[in-house]
């Protein structure tokens, strides 16, 4: 194998060095062959502008290649500080650079550089303590609860979710329930219905007698922005679903904002008070 070539001293490939050596020895002749000296000094301070204009050349280059070697060095600095971020960007960035050079001018660059722009949008809204699951994945809710040490307060909508609680992924959730119960946690929950029909009258009572402070309130008693269904575990995490007009949930919206938790807070002891208990009589239908 060949030896590598001996790598020149980095001052022979300054050009202002370069530049000013030459203009310095063109001067020397001019001078030497010239009597007249104004048309000398006037070449002098041509090519001494030359010279700096070439020096302010090289000093923006330099700090244009300062300043990107900063930002990639501060890029790296924040990349290494999360302990799993570096698995996960290496192949992110290989994948995108074999996309940018091997698909150029196709779909495929367009879609790799959406696919990013989500990923900016998801963190974006992390940034603010706030993330989203689709409906139905159920991981979030199993984690929270089994997390919770104190106490988990939550508003159900039969009309949304009645169904729901019947089904593996509801008795799930449940037996979940169940267990931070038997830890000591306390829940409380708050059934908002339209009609308490005797399905949603045995999900009650089944939870009434696990422990659960069960109360119930009409929804036309409560604002429409009150009736939803929403959660908070030890006032750390919080949770909205979003659902349509027709009944139809679409996914669910967790937080851990402060501000949020407050205002959940304070929205579900709102529909709390205008509860009542399973035993208790109806409240008039209205709003009050």
């Amino acid at each position: 194998m060949p030896r590598p070539g001996k790598k020149p001293h980095p001052l022979a490939l300054d050009p202002v060095l370069i530049t000013g050596t030459a203009l310095s020895v063109l001067l020397g002749v001019i001078f030497y062959v010239r009597e007249d000296t104004a048309q000398g000094l006037a070449l002098v301070a041509g090519l001494i502008g030359g010279v700096i204009t070439l020096q302010v050349q090289t000093l923006l280059r330099e700090k244009r290649r300062v300043d990107h070697e900063t930002k990639v060095g501060q890029m790296v600095a924040t990349i290494e500080k999360i302990p799993w971020l570096p698995d996960l960007m290496l192949p992110m960035l290989r994948a995108a650079k074999h996309v940018e050079r091997e698909y150029a001018g196709t779909p495929a660059v367009d879609a790799c550089r959406v696919a990013f722009e989500d990923c900016l949008r998801t963190l974006a809204d992390l940034e603010r303590g706030h993330f989203r699951t689709p409906y139905g994945d159920n991981a979030v809710f199993q984690r929270l609860i089994g997390q919770t040490k104190h106490t988990m307060c939550a508003t159900s909508v039969p009309s949304v979710d009645l169904d729901w609680w019947n089904e593996p992924v509801g008795r799930q959730y449940w037996q979940a329930q169940l267990d931070a119960l038997a830890r000591g946690v306390t829940i409380r929950r708050v059934f908002i219905y339209k009609e308490w029909t005797a399905g949603l009258d045995s999900l009650a009572r089944e939870q009434l007698a696990a422990g659960v402070k069960v109360r119930r309130v009409r929804a036309e008693r409560l604002p429409p922005t009150l009736r939803v269904i929403s959660g908070l575990w030890d006032g750390t995490c919080g949770h909205e679903l979003s659902y349509t007009a027709a009944g139809e949930a679409v996914y669910d919206t967790f937080t851990v904002s402060p501000p949020d938790l407050e205002r959940l807070m304070t929205q579900f002891e709102m529909i709390e008070r205008s509860a009542v208990e399973i035993g208790e009589p109806k409240l008039p239908d209205s709003v009050s």
